[in-house]
């Protein structure tokens, strides 16, 4: 392709996209509601959340921005795309980052909720495994970009269209 714009209308599924130096590419479904307001449907993984090595917060976000596409959830078909800059947020991701290695290095992994964060989630998986300094169990996790986040930046592109 000669450009990412003629992206727009493909199916998501027939589109690879190369690692980036620069970016992390994201392809992120959406739905619509009767208004016609788009909201994200799925959340953006990021990591695995290795209780025992985290990944340092420097390089969970070594690329400062993300290129998105957004794709609608029922045909499939991009509809746009968005390079949005990590670096914007990085104070309230980072505040999420650690309350995450908070709970890791208390011991209390196990009580960790996506509700405890506001951007940066610890997604729980059904899986459980050992955590540090404790001998409960907890879930496993992986680190992501929450609903929330990716609707603010959903919000964002649609308040830029509408002047």
């Amino acid at each position: 392709m000669d450009s990412f714009e003629q992206l727009i209308g493909s199916n998501v599924d027939e589109i690879d996209l190369d690692e980036s130096d620069d970016f992390i590419f994201a392809k992120i479904p959406y739905n619509t509601k009767l208004c016609g307001k788009k909201y994200p449907s799925s959340k953006l993984k990021l990591a695995d959340l290795d209780y025992f090595n985290l990944i340092d917060f420097s390089e969970l976000f070594k690329k400062e921005a993300i290129f998105i596409i957004w794709y609608n959830g029922e045909n499939r078909l991009i509809s746009d795309l968005e390079i949005y800059y990590l670096s914007n947020d990085f104070d309230v991701l980072f505040g999420d980052y650690y309350k995450i290695k908070k709970a890791i290095d208390k011991g209390v992994a196990h009580n960790l909720t996506e509700g405890d964060t506001i951007y940066l989630g610890a997604s729980r998986l059904p899986e459980k495994v050992a955590q540090p300094n404790s001998d409960k169990l907890a879930n496993k996790r992986e680190l992501v970009l929450k609903k929330k986040y990716l609707q603010k930046i959903i919000d964002e592109i649609s308040y830029k269209c509408s002047f």
